[in-house]
């Protein structure tokens, strides 16, 4: 299915007595999926949706796991079982391999269909047996071509990218952010990756227009970078500090000088020339607004004619020349950032950023919160007041929440006292102590360590005339008893040593014991020691030899544990 229009929108309309034919059944089902599709694309958006991970299995063969992505026009691509393959038998190969810096290639993956089966017809004088069903598939291959800087990732909502030099051997990008605010100081990026065993170096200037050099103020900023001076990783940012002129409504660039262009490899010149404007607008908008608005400002058209024809770049698999043939030295999934992000793990990133002591989010009813940590005795303290809103002449006995309130201590147990604010101060505990005083309500709340927040309710002991009232709260844990409890927490990996063979893989089972968040981070000591994912999936690097693999609680970073791993052929 190459038809990419989806839209205008029409539908059967069916009544009594209506003949039905083939282009009446075709013509309902293009109706749904067109709609479908459409709401993937400018709802979701494009990329891999989950899965589709790319692992080595040998030199010469990859393997795909299952998984989900929607292509640039909503279509859902499906990978319903992992399948293994060989480089050489994917489609592209030789022209990728030719036309290509022989250092990389991109594996992609495109929305596929095709007839399946056969259904006879019982028509006179017809072809015979059709297709008796449409199966949705899915094409792998491979490309040496890059994508364009305006390739869709959500990133590009609030940076701008643009590549200013691009080789084989190395490429060179320029970020900076869409909008920042008049007289205001804002980071420059400069990326740089190379792919070559050589090192590399480069030097060049960039003219700013309504931009200076926060750091003397001039109209040029110089770059340079020297591979030779770091641990070669392949992979180097260098960040600079600008700042933007006091105007409104106007675009600062950044262009960088040709002339001025030096490359070299192993201190040996390379020709090449930088080419590219970054710009970003300077505006007296909110900076999240202006980023909102743009993104709503674009027209359906618009949006969906920009994307048209771009790829999903699954992984870059760099290779290594070894007697004629290609063979693979490593993977990185996902390059280019092509990830749908769903509503399901959003929230999940905004309660893990929560609960290790992130800021609570727009749409919480807490109005100021504080932190506050002394000497070694010292409590972790939060406070914020909360506004519950109540029913105006509600009766006696009704019962009122809040919602949900993260506290910013991290989880586990803390203590929280309430204080009801009155015009007259704040008071906490029971107010029909002090004689002036009435009780007409009365607060509580419920914590939930697992997520390192509460809910204030509040039950009216009288009828209650006001619209609202408000709480405020503090919560506090003292050290001593994060320090008892965080004693208790353990990691253990299984299994506890490891013997295996350069470039083999090891599934490693972090234990976490008496942790609420068992979440760990996995690394590798030294860097060159191997590769270890997410999910505790080692592979031993090329070089024999004795290396750390390290799990860590994601939420406690003190705790921890290792293993070390033995190497060798």
């Amino acid at each position: 299915m190459k038809n990419t229009q989806l839209y205008p929108f029409e539908r059967n309309k069916y009544f009594y007595g209506k003949l039905l034919s083939v282009e009446d059944f075709n013509f309902e089902q293009k109706y749904m999926n067109d709609k479908r599709r459409l709401v993937n694309r400018l709802v979701h958006g494009i990329g891999v949706v989950c899965g589709l991970n790319v692992v080595r299995v040998d030199d010469l063969t990859i393997s795909v796991e299952s998984g989900l992505a929607f292509d640039t026009t909503g279509r859902e691509i499906v990978v319903d079982m992992p399948i293994t393959k060989k480089l050489s038998m994917l489609g592209g190969y030789d022209t990728a391999i030719s036309s290509g810096s022989n250092a990389y290639v991109y594996l992609c993956i495109e929305y596929s269909e095709g007839e399946k089966g056969n259904s006879h017809n019982i028509v006179p004088d017809s072809d015979g047996d059709n297709a008796n069903r449409i199966k949705e598939g899915y094409n792998l291959y491979l490309t040496a071509s890059e994508p364009e800087d305006n390739i869709d990732r959500t990133d590009m909502l609030f940076e701008n990218a643009v590549t200013v030099f691009r080789s084989g051997s190395i490429h060179i990008r320029h970020v900076m952010p869409r909008f920042v605010n008049p007289d205001s100081t804002f980071p420059f990026r400069v990326e740089i990756e190379t792919f070559s065993k050589q090192f590399a170096a480069f030097s060049y200037d960039i003219q700013l227009v309504c931009l200076n050099n926060a750091s003397d103020g001039s109209s040029v900023l110089k770059v340079n970078f020297d591979e030779t001076l770091l641990d070669k990783t392949g992979k180097y940012t260098q960040t600079f500090e600008l700042t933007s002129a006091n105007v409104s409504n106007t675009e600062g660039t950044a262009t960088p000088d040709p002339l001025t262009f030096r490359l070299a490899f192993d201190k040996t010149p390379a020709e090449g020339a930088v080419s590219g404007k970054s710009s970003v607008m300077i505006t007296d908008k909110d900076l999240f607004d202006a980023v909102v608005y743009d993104s709503y400002d674009h027209s359906m058209d618009t949006e969906l004619r920009n994307t048209v024809g771009q790829r999903l770049y699954l992984a870059r698999i760099g290779l290594v020349n070894s007697v004629g043939s290609s063979i693979i030295d490593n993977i990185e999934n996902v390059p280019f950032g092509q990830y749908v992000a769903s509503n399901m793990l959003l929230n999940a990133i905004g309660r893990s950023r929560l609960a290790s002591g992130g800021a609570a989010p727009a749409s919480q009813s807490v109005q100021h919160v504080e932190s506050y940590s002394g000497g070694k005795s010292s409590p972790e303290i939060a406070s914020g007041i909360c506004r519950i809103n109540l029913n105006a002449g509600s009766l006696k006995n009704k019962v009122f929440y809040s919602d949900e309130i993260f506290h910013g201590l991290g989880l586990g147990s803390v203590t929280i006292t309430l204080g009801a604010v009155t015009e007259s101060g704040t008071i906490y505990g029971n107010p029909s102590v002090f004689r002036d005083e009435e009780a007409p309500y009365e607060v509580a709340a419920k914590l939930d360590n697992s997520k390192g927040s509460f809910i204030i309710g509040v039950l009216t002991k009288s009828t209650m005339i006001q619209d609202y009232i408000d709480v405020k709260w503090t919560a506090f844990r003292d050290v001593d008893e994060k320090v008892t409890e965080k004693s208790n927490m353990k990691i253990t990996i299984k299994p506890n040593s490891l013997i295996i063979k350069p470039r083999e893989t090891k599934y490693l089972e972090a234990v976490c014991s008496n942790m609420t968040n068992k979440t760990v981070r996995w690394a590798v000591s030294p860097a060159t020691g191997g590769e270890i994912d997410a999910n505790g999936m080692y592979t031993a690097p090329n070089t024999e030899g004795v290396y750390e693999v390290i799990a860590q609680s994601a939420v406690y970073p003190e705790v921890k544990a290792s293993i070390m791993v033995v190497v060798r052929g």
